[in-house]
């Protein structure tokens, strides 16, 4: 029997080294989570050319263990880690590029056609590389402050406010604003000559 009263929904929260994420289920379930017997994550990356890299689906059920599945719907969530990813069979990079993702996690109660399960897309921003580079700008100041120390500082301030608004607008799907506001992002970046964290 297919789930009856099913509303899914997740959250999903980067590390701040950009090696894995935890994720944690907010769905409306209505009783039915012990029927699930698939669960699996999948994370897709739309990169800068618009090309999306689908990683291989990730098990949060495997077999009758059901360990991982568990985690995830406690709200401390379940943590991905990297190293425990692959694409096409291969390892997946050490890091998550900064940018847009897609992460979908895939339901089953047994009864679904393939294709046909239900499953919750969680458009997220990765911007750990971004934030730690910001965290860098500050060895550009010091006190007392200059005008030229105060238009660093502002622009430090600024920079932070950018990477808000770039992930408020995968929050909501708007793809063309996050590529204006990431670029703007990169040039701040360029223009201060801030090396990458990693």
């Amino acid at each position: 029997m297919a789930f009856t009263d099913f509303t899914p929904e997740t959250h999903v929260q980067e590390a701040q080294d950009g090696m894995g994420f935890k994720i944690w289920d907010e769905s409306e379930w209505n009783g039915e989570s012990d029927n699930t017997t698939i669960c699996f994550v999948t994370v897709f990356f739309i990169n800068d050319n618009e090309v999306t890299i689908e990683y291989d689906p990730y098990e949060l059920i495997v077999g009758a263990d059901k360990t991982k599945f568990e985690e995830y719907l406690d709200r401390d969530g379940h943590i991905i880690n990297l190293e425990d990813l692959t694409i096409d069979g291969a390892a997946a990079p050490e890091r998550f590029e900064d940018g847009y993702y897609v992460i979908r996690v895939t339901y089953d109660d047994g009864t679904y056609g393939s294709g046909n399960e239900p499953y919750y897309d969680n458009t997220q921003g990765f911007f750990a590389k971004n934030r730690c580079m910001k965290r860098k700008m500050a060895v550009l100041l010091t006190w007392p402050l200059t005008d030229a120390g105060y238009r660093i500082n502002r622009d430090i301030f600024l920079q932070g406010l950018y990477l808000e608004v770039a992930e408020n607008a995968v929050d909501l799907g708007k793809k063309v604003q996050f590529r204006t506001i990431f670029a703007l992002i990169k040039a701040v970046f360029n223009n201060y000559e801030i090396e990458e964290c990693w």
